[in-house]
């Protein structure tokens, strides 16, 4: 079967109804009886709400709009830029590095909150992509525009300078990895060789917050993103010989307002950010895109926000420009 084919089931799997196949975490128990060696207070810990607050009839309500996660003990953490879209809706013709936008005043008629287990904190968007990179305006995506927009932000909690955070550590990984010469590079998806068991974490817009449990499956060539498609591209040797049962079920759900929440490995470390998906499909941006469009091993002054990679304990500083 040719790769444009999978990708046209892919995107009928996005934008139609389908029944569903997400299989989500219920508790501690399951979580660890499922493979991962975190638990799940270090899951709500690292895990962030992010709501809306806006004004009706003179009143201030709130409501759900994503979902984020933690990479620093700071409070830097990572979300998908169209679930900030409000808050970024006067910079949208431009890329800032290392530039703050205040998600409490940069809109008069919203501000955003980030929710982190019982306490509430203000946003702070310190870097992002213009608009037409990052979504270009649609709500909607093919798989390929998945891959090639780069739906990701790099904000802040607005705490004390003494307040510490919980965090997902991230892996080190090798330096260019991800070409940002050519970020919408053409591509074939091909088979993830082994599939990679993940968890993906958010809130959907119930509020309740959720960990769904699968196996990535496909994966861009240029090691941008991924897809758990509800599709077989194994055949059962191949996973017997992976430790994989044959019958397992493909493809993991996403629900809606998930989008901005971590993808992590059985150990711990986030794969990347889930920015689209349905009830059978996930659409994920890998953490080295991220890392690489916002992250440098160049040190340029002492006050640069920066993340610290394990197990090397490699140091990655914010850009103040794009190279």
């Amino acid at each position: 079967m040719t790769v444009q084919f999978i990708i046209t089931l892919i995107l009928l799997w996005l934008v139609l109804p389908s029944p569903a196949r997400a299989s989500y975490v219920t508790g501690a128990e399951q979580l660890k009886a499922v493979g991962a060696s975190f638990s799940w207070p270090e899951v709500r810990s690292r895990s962030l709400k992010i709501v809306v607050e806006y004004q009706q009839h003179g009143e201030w309500k709130q409501a759900n709009l994503g979902s984020g996660f933690l990479i620093s003990p700071d409070g830097l953490f990572v979300t998908a830029y169209h679930v900030m879209v409000y808050c970024l809706h006067n910079q949208k013709a431009h890329s800032r590095f290392s530039e703050t936008v205040d998600c409490s005043v940069s809109n008069p008629r919203v501000r955003y909150k980030a929710q982190n287990g019982d306490h509430e904190y203000e946003i702070q968007i310190l870097s992002h992509l213009r608009e037409e990179d990052s979504t270009n305006g649609k709500k909607h995506h093919t798989p390929d525009e998945i891959i090639k927009h780069r739906d990701f932000v790099i904000g802040r909690l607005k705490a004390g300078p003494q307040t510490r955070f919980s965090h997902w550590q991230l892996r080190d990984f090798e330096q260019g990895k991800i070409s940002l010469s050519n970020p919408r590079a053409d591509f074939e998806l091909k088979p993830l060789l082994p599939p990679k068991k993940v968890f993906i974490v958010g809130y959907p817009r119930e509020g309740e917050f959720k960990i769904a449990h699968g196996f990535l499956n496909l994966t861009d060539e240029n090691h941008r993103g991924y897809f758990a498609a509800d599709y077989k591209v194994y055949d059962a040797r191949y996973l017997e010989n992976a430790g994989i049962e044959p019958d397992t079920k493909w493809g993991i759900g996403v629900a809606n307002h998930m989008s901005g929440g971590v993808v992590v490995d059985a150990f711990g470390h986030p794969v990347g950010v889930v920015v689209n998906g349905n009830q059978n499909t996930a659409g994920i941006l890998s953490i080295e895109n991220i890392l690489e469009t916002f992250f440098s091993r160049k040190r340029e002054s002492e006050s640069q926000p920066q993340v610290i990679l394990t197990p090397t304990k490699t140091p990655l500083y914010l850009k103040r420009t794009p190279h």
